[in-house]
């Protein structure tokens, strides 16, 4: 490969950071299911273009749509047929059974393979929208007090915690996010953001249960050399109410996400969330600045 041709070519993190899908995935994409073939340096090092960013943006909207990835190289290449509606639809909601089955009958094995398997081929933002959230509201609905709920929670917590323990950046300035769940907050929407601003290449820690607002604000005075995100739904109390205010006024880096600080007029709106994904690229946003 001559230098010229060399320059126009970038390795697998600027391939993760272009498209928002991390290494361990783009990885699977490539030895599983062929979507991608690399050109490799003298020493073995993977090199893509931009041809290859054009493909995973493809790819992802087809997974996104519902597409197995079993079925994307073909209608890349224009050897299958456009899936209906109904058969992409039909797609997420089988995985959605398998892992609903899994969780109902209490198994660790099954939900820990299951679990494994979709976050290696598919990007955290596919799966938080198409596979996990879907899974949630149906266990929400059970009969059995919430203990499948629970245990499904537990087990994607303790997932997320292994990634993170294993999973440090290695970029020198990562910019650092603590995450604290409120006593009202769905821990699992924490350790889905956990896991994608990882992918993202923010160095995180996550708390692994929640806390009063009162025992935030102090977590937060505590952890003052990062940004952190408290999360909580609900409708926050006038004495919550003012410490959250006084907190956000008192440390910029201090953001807030979830229903409850929503519906509560705060000054410092800008750092306030509906939501775990416009907290993602409000946190993106800061990064960048």
């Amino acid at each position: 490969m001559s230098n010229e041709n060399q320059d126009s070519y970038f390795p697998i993190r600027e391939l993760s950071a272009r498209t928002k899908v991390n290494t361990v995935t783009l990885r699977a994409w490539e030895r599983r299911h062929g979507l991608l073939t690399p050109k490799r340096t003298s020493k073995g090092h993977r090199l893509y273009c931009d041809q290859d960013v054009a493909v995973i943006e493809k790819v992802l909207a087809l997974v996104a749509r519902g597409v197995p990835l079993g079925k994307v190289k073909l209608l890349l290449k224009g050897d299958a047929p456009e899936p209906s509606a109904a058969e992409e639809s039909e797609n997420w909601q089988q995985s959605v059974a398998a892992l609903v089955a899994a969780a109902q009958l209490f198994s660790v094995t099954k939900l820990e393979h299951l679990i494994q398997e979709f976050f290696a081929n598919y990007p955290i933002s596919v799966c938080r929208e198409h596979l996990i959230t879907p899974v949630f509201a149906l266990l929400a609905q059970g009969d059995d007090e919430g203990a499948a709920f629970g245990f499904m929670e537990s087990e994607l917590v303790r997932y997320t915690l292994m990634r993170l323990s294993a999973k440090v950046s290695k970029k020198k300035q990562a910019p650092a996010v603590t995450l604290i769940a409120g006593e009202q907050a769905p821990m699992w929407c924490l350790a889905l953001m956990a896991l994608e601003l990882t992918d993202l290449k923010f160095s995180v820690y996550l708390f692994n249960r929640a806390f009063s607002v009162a025992a935030a604000v102090e977590l937060v005075k505590k952890f003052n050399d990062s940004d952190t995100v408290f999360y909580q739904d609900g409708v926050l109390k006038d004495k919550e109410q003012a410490l959250l205010a006084a907190a956000l006024g008192d440390n910029k880096r201090m953001w807030l996400c979830g229903t409850a600080p929503v519906l509560t007029r705060f000054d410092h709106d800008s750092r306030v969330f509906a939501d775990v994904k416009t907290c993602i690229t409000g946190l993106e946003h800061m990064a960048i600045s």
